[in-house]
């Protein structure tokens, strides 16, 4: 790490491992472990979703008053609301508003209509797309009209590995219910 004393670099590992070892730090996870606080919950796809993703509370109208747990909070913009992520979710693209979908459509217009574009606009549209809220992969496919799995392998991965953008889902990364944001939102 250029501009870092080694001994610098060693005394935070030890730290680290202090911390670890007096179980003031908590991992999940294996190889690609996430830390975070002792009882502090990871969330997943189901914490957020349900376990019950092919059936949803408006497919089945009576499914909402027998299934409490089913329904879910969602702000003036049709965005999913979670107490567990920092910010509204973008999982249904027919929910939202007719505004905010105009705004999305407005700026996948160019990758939607044509079949390739240069690695840098869509770099731009996929982080511009993220930007104040989380997206689930199938939402964005569908906005830049792009394969889910190609969008994660050809940008998303690259763009998460380089902290442009973040996972809503750390230990599950490539859940097809995953959620992603800009990076520069979570730290406003």
């Amino acid at each position: 790490m250029a501009g870092l004393d080694e001994s610098v670099i060693e005394q935070a590992a030890s730290v680290w491992l202090d911390a670890l070892g007096f179980g003031m730090l908590d991992s999940t996870g294996g190889w690609w472990a996430i830390y975070h606080l002792p009882g502090e919950a990871i969330p997943t796809p189901e914490d957020i979703f349900g376990t019950a993703t092919a059936i949803s509370a408006s497919s089945s109208p009576n499914l909402a008053s027998s299934s409490p747990n089913l329904t879910d909070q969602r702000n003036s913009e049709g965005c999913l609301l979670s107490d567990q992520l920092s910010l509204p979710i973008i999982d249904d693209l027919a929910r939202l508003s007719v505004p905010l979908r105009q705004r999305l459509d407005a700026l996948a217009a160019e990758p939607r209509s044509k079949g390739k574009i240069s690695r840098e606009k869509m770099i731009g549209v996929v982080l511009a797309l993220c930007a104040d809220h989380f997206i689930t992969l199938r939402c964005l496919a569908e906005l830049v009209n792009r394969k889910p799995n190609t969008l994660r392998d050809q940008y998303l991965t690259g763009l998460v590995q380089e902290r442009k953008l973040s996972l809503a889902f750390p230990i599950m990364p490539t859940h097809e219910r995953q959620a992603y944001c800009a990076s520069l939102a979570l730290s406003e």
